[in-house]
């Protein structure tokens, strides 16, 4: 709420002493139009708005016109202005405070004199981009809309795909300075309760100015914030948030952005994209494989090429081993520091590519691409097959379908080349276990991280590291703890 005197004082029976106070609080606001106003009765009244979030035309036609209008406009006769005015969302304020929210969210707001309180009512209209495909989750058999900052726009999208009324919206407002509403969307037929009252638990708890995006909120409310692996899906995509509710689970928006978190959710979750469903079971299979060995190659393939490098070389091919030879007499630097220098320059070149305008993106990707491929091994600084073998791991990272996986691969991924150039073979094992380990006992909303592989559920497997033809889908997965678990028309 707002800290100020205001707080929790109804409005007064004096207009001027009403007016006075809601002026001060909002002075140096010149975006907050005051317009004065002598009503049919000859009594004073003034509109309060934000320029930019009031559609002008429907103010003054369905709002300001038909109130100057009334013959009558005293607190006995509040009751009767709904019937009187042709707008919705009207309602009635009593506290200064609550007034001002009002006209800080956007709605038009009046105060006229005899009223002790205001008439508020939602006449908003402001700029938001068109609805289009999300740059980061292209889509090629799937649909190419996704969601935008505007949260009524993104909630009739979900209820233009599922036309059911087991679809609802659970909101809350949090941000001391913000006032920002999260929406919590499940289907009632189908959501655990008992994860909906964790989910409306943690965001009650948060005590917080302003949350700027969605990756804000997935920090406060994670079980494990100390963890580098994610435990919500993020997405931009309708098409993802939908089958998230279709299975169970819950789909968290933000006012005000794009991005919206499914919850709770598995590790494999992360691996799977939308086109696996809209292929043939044959082939999302095989891409479903490729992307688990491309996640494999991406953790593990410099760790053991420098445990071999280093400590086993005799493991090598001979004929291997002497191109190796002579490929490293120029190398001045152990393979660990040769690995981490290539690793260096990759990582660079992505965040070039990520934060330069993309009419020059492709320019630095090849210019990057040259400085450390070839002139690299030319200089002595990389041998010919540490230059593959990162740049087979960082393509292999690349399949990841989720942005956020995709950086806690790259972490994993230095930490066991640290250990393989300390232990050798030992330091890739040692990675391997620990983060097995590690994914074993986190949890997504108090939901088991790594099923169905622990724990161990045969059913789930028909939709993880393969995908079953769809008419075996027949069973939702347990993640969630679906309070139904058969998929059909019964459910609707």
């Amino acid at each position: 709420m707002i800290k100020d005197n205001n707080e929790n004082v109804k409005l007064y029976n004096d207009y001027e002493k009403n007016f006075s106070i809601i002026d001060g609080t909002l002075k140096d606001c010149p975006d907050i139009i005051r317009r004065k106003v002598i009503l049919k009765t000859g009594k004073k009244g003034c509109f309060f708005f934000i320029q930019g979030l009031c559609d002008i035309d429907l103010f003054q036609r369905d709002f300001m016109m038909p109130l100057l209008d009334l013959e009558k406009l005293d607190p006995d006769d509040i009751k009767a202005i709904p019937y009187k005015l042709p707008v919705a969302g009207l309602t009635f304020p009593l506290v200064i405070d609550s007034l001002i929210l009002d006209i800080m969210a956007g709605n038009t707001v009046f105060i006229g004199e005899g009223l002790n309180c205001g008439i508020s009512c939602t006449l908003k209209k402001y700029e938001k981009r068109d609805i289009k495909e999300p740059d980061g989750e292209k889509s090629i058999r799937g649909d190419h809309d996704g969601f935008i900052e505007d949260m009524a726009t993104n909630i009739a999208t979900i209820r233009r795909k599922l036309k059911t009324p087991n679809l609802k919206f659970k909101d809350f407002t949090i941000g001391s300075m913000s006032h920002q509403t999260i929406s919590v969307a499940y289907l009632e037929n189908l959501a655990n309760p008992n994860l909906l009252q964790i989910i409306s638990d943690k965001i009650n708890q948060i005590d917080t100015d302003s949350l700027i995006a969605i990756g804000y909120l997935e920090q406060i409310i994670a079980d494990h914030p100390n963890s580098i692996f994610p435990q919500f899906l993020a997405t931009e995509r309708p098409d993802k948030a939908i089958a998230g509710l279709l299975e169970g689970k819950f789909v968290i928006m933000l006012q005000e952005t794009s991005f919206v978190m499914i919850a709770p959710v598995t590790f494999h979750a992360f691996t799977q994209a939308p086109e696996d469903y809209s292929t043939h079971w044959v082939g999302a299979s095989y891409l479903r494989l490729l992307r688990t060995v491309g996640l494999l190659i991406a953790l593990f393939l410099p760790g053991i090429y420098i445990a071999l490098l280093s400590y086993h070389y005799y493991m090598i091919p001979l004929p291997l081993l002497v191109s190796l030879a002579q490929s490293r007499t120029k190398v001045p630097f152990p393979p660990v520091i040769e690995a981490f220098l290539i690793e260096f320059m990759i990582e660079t070149v992505r965040e070039a590519s990520i934060r330069l305008p993309s009419f020059i993106t492709a320019s630095v990707s090849i210019v990057g691409g040259l400085v450390i491929g070839q002139t690299a091994i030319q200089a002595g600084v990389a041998s010919d097959l540490m230059v593959i073998i990162i740049a087979a791991s960082a393509i292999a990272g690349f399949t990841m379908p989720t942005y956020d996986l995709g950086i806690s691969i790259r972490l994993v991924k230095y930490i066991v080349m640290i250990c393989a150039a300390i232990f050798g073979i030992l330091g890739v094992v040692i990675p391997m276990v620990t983060l097995v380990a590690h994914l074993l006992v986190l949890d997504s909303l108090g939901e088991p991280y790594f099923q169905p592989i622990a724990p161990f559920k045969v059913g789930d497997l028909k939709d993880t590291y393969i995908r079953a033809p769809i008419k075996y889908l027949k069973k939702r997965p347990d993640i969630a703890k679906p309070k139904d678990k058969e998929r059909g028309n019964k459910n609707g």
